[in-house]
């Protein structure tokens, strides 16, 4: 482990120090970490109106309750992307030296532009089935289906914004008008540019089948494992490309698809055949499938950095450590970050992918697995320590053990290595602090 540790701090940490410097990788960081406060402070609400109890979302839901934890959570995380969009513009305005608010501002309204308006709504009247148009934002875009269109946005009419202002496009107001004004106003012909782009996308976009250009992109990640059936192999593929693209801020909203298709189609073949007495036809995958889960539980990960030397480290594993025990790990995926940290590449892509393929030969070879399909009907913040032990017993739970064993190891070290880091800068700062003082 120590010559490991060593490997990443001679080779790995100077190539993430490299990486982060490039502003456009700080700004992707900074703008994730300034969202954190949002993923952190709707946790307790999530997890109170999702709580794993039998009859409690229907028990809120009767009193009129859970439509208003819905409404919190959809102010927070069903329009980040939003949050993000502003957060990253500003982030990366201020490394390039151009005007934050102008570039925030501007960068939202682009991606508002070229999303779709309007919605199809049905409805009966007169007995008869009618469908209206209405003036709607889709939700879903604002969400995370939406993430990384935005961040595209956001880093390229930035640095858009920028390059046009260098370009004397600019109204030359007099010195007597008020700073405030002055920087609303003068940009006009430089937003005209922008938006005039936004236009043409939008309307580009309009005559491919996808409609929209965050659908296009959608469909042309979903394209190719739309034909993939619930196999072991598919499962280990999706779920692998997941965790990929999720360190890259392309959340799973995006392959709800193919991953909704073959998840379905498991659990609900897998409950015919159980309450029939049959064998169950998609036992592997299923399996397959918790183990990979079991391996994306980040609590081990977060108990570790209670112990950490950063302040960081260990008022982030405070905040974070009670959410991803109900599987909320935006905290930490925002907050470290770990989406776009070169530091943290190898354990958040490859962990999932090592834990699918251990699991499917201990499976199959010398820890079978007697599986209660019901199960996966338990509500999504089900901790996995709870849900796996009654799902498939001791052997389903031997083998969560073995996943979490793997997830640690595979992290431990970067983390080590990042705590060190992130304590020593700690130190540099409080030693200026002392000198300046």
């Amino acid at each position: 482990m120590n010559k490991l540790e060593q490997i990443i701090n001679d080779k790995l940490m100077p190539l993430a120090e490299k990486l982060t410097k490039n502003k456009i990788l700080g700004a992707l960081m900074e703008g994730f970490i300034r969202t954190s406060p949002i993923t952190l402070g709707i946790a307790l609400i999530t997890i109170v109106g999702n709580f794993p109890v039998p009859g409690w979302t229907q028990y809120l839901e009767s009193i009129g309750i859970m439509q208003h934890v819905n409404a919190i959570t959809n102010g927070a995380t069903g329009v980040l992307t939003l949050y993000v969009i502003y957060s990253l513009a500003m982030a990366y305005a201020s490394r390039i030296g151009t005007n934050e608010k102008n570039s925030a501002i501007i960068s939202l309204a682009f991606f508002i532009m070229i999303m779709p308006q309007t919605m199809t709504t049905s409805a009966m009247q007169d007995g008869k089935l009618v469908e209206s148009t209405i003036n709607a934002l889709k939700l879903d875009y604002l969400g995370g289906q939406g993430l990384f269109i935005g961040m595209i946005i956001a880093l390229v009419v930035t640095r858009l914004y920028a390059y046009l202002s260098t370009k004397n496009l600019s109204f030359k107001l007099p010195d007597t008008v008020p700073p405030m004004v002055s920087q609303s106003l003068s940009p006009v012909f430089v937003v005209t540019i922008i938006f005039v782009l936004a236009f043409i996308i939008r309307v580009g976009f309009s005559y491919t089948s996808a409609g929209d250009m965050i659908n296009f992109f959608i469909q042309v990640l979903n394209a190719p494992l739309m034909s993939l059936t619930a196999s072991p192999l598919s499962i280990i593929i999706i779920m692998g490309l997941l965790a990929i693209l999720w360190f890259f801020g392309i959340h799973n909203a995006v392959l709800q698809g193919p991953l909704g298709v073959i998840s379905l189609t498991m659990v609900m073949g897998n409950i015919t055949a159980y309450q029939n007495g049959q064998e169950l036809p998609y036992l592997l995958p299923s399996v397959i499938y918790g183990g990979m889960m079991a391996s994306g539980f980040l609590g081990l990960i977060i108990m570790k950095m209670f112990k950490g030397k950063s302040a960081k480290f260990k008022q982030l594993a405070k905040l974070s450590f009670i959410p991803s025990i109900f599987n909320i790990t935006e905290p930490i995926m925002f907050g470290m970050p770990i989406i776009l940290n070169p530091m943290f590449f190898i354990p958040q892509c490859f962990t999932q992918i090592i834990c699918g393929f251990v699991t499917w030969g201990l499976v199959a070879t010398v820890l079978p697995i007697n599986l209660n399909p019901t199960m996966a009907l338990l509500p999504w913040t089900t901790p996995i320590f709870i849900k796996m032990p009654l799902s498939g017993g001791l052997n389903y739970t031997i083998l969560m053990v073995i996943c979490f064993a793997i997830t640690f190891l595979m992290w431990y070290p970067f983390l080590k290595v990042a705590d060190k880091r992130e304590y020593e800068l700690e130190q540099i700062t409080a030693a200026q602090k002392l000198e300046n003082e």
